[in-house]
């Protein structure tokens, strides 16, 4: 292939390229705070607050609960809105990090309910599934916002933009439904809740990436 040939293929494959508008990451920080605000502001509207929070004192377990994913949704939040910019080699989110500490409650409670069985208490269906339905359903939101951010931009790696949009919002909505939820034992929050974050992470792993290629 001589340059002129070269040239004229470069020129024809640019001919068809669409310039993407460089994405603030602090803009898209902002409005997934927004988002994730105004979830957890319906979710209670709707089932109300947990009485411990109202009093402002809110059980050991379930203020550990909250702070994990809490880092969860800020760690993938963040990694999934900076890789709307075009970039190669993204910085790492910390994102696996806050999830392995997540994962802490549900082999924590699997190994009490091994030795103490009736720790199983935890785990009844029916309020589990509850909390389970309501924690996916608060993380629509957030994942539609972020999934329309990372269409407007360029991930170079939609696999993983995927997985961190689908981490944050499973936590966003794992978050909001315990803080209306009235249990409190390891095993409910470590099993029920944190399934939430995992369906709705293999969910947007599962679904997102062929709407995110460019």
């Amino acid at each position: 292939m001589t340059m002129t040939d070269f040239d004229k293929l470069i020129d024809s494959l640019a001919s068809d390229a669409l310039p993407v508008r460089r994405q603030s990451t602090w803009s898209g920080r902002l409005l997934l705070t927004a988002v994730a605000t105004a979830t957890v502001a319906a979710i209670i509207a709707i089932y109300g607050v947990r009485a411990d929070i109202q009093a402002g004192s809110p059980a050991p377990m379930v203020g550990l609960a909250a702070g994990l994913m809490l880092i969860l949704a800020m760690a993938a939040g963040a990694g999934a809105i900076r890789m709307a910019r075009p970039q190669v080699g993204a910085a790492s989110s910390g994102a696996g990090w806050a999830l392995a500490a997540l994962l802490l409650l549900p082999v924590l409670a699997i190994a009490g309910i091994a030795t103490r069985p009736e720790l199983a208490s935890g785990m009844e269906s029916e309020s589990g599934i509850r909390c389970l339905a309501i924690g996916v359903m608060a993380s629509a939101a957030s994942l539609a916002f972020l999934t329309l951010w990372l269409r407007r931009g360029a991930p170079v790696a939609p696999l993983r933009a995927a997985w961190l949009a689908g981490l944050a919002s499973g936590a966003i909505g794992a978050l909001t439904v315990t803080l209306e939820c009235a249990q409190d034992e390891l095993a409910h929050l470590g099993i029920w809740h944190v399934a939430a974050v995992l369906m709705t992470a293999v969910t947007a792993r599962l679904l997102l990436p062929r709407l995110l290629r460019w």
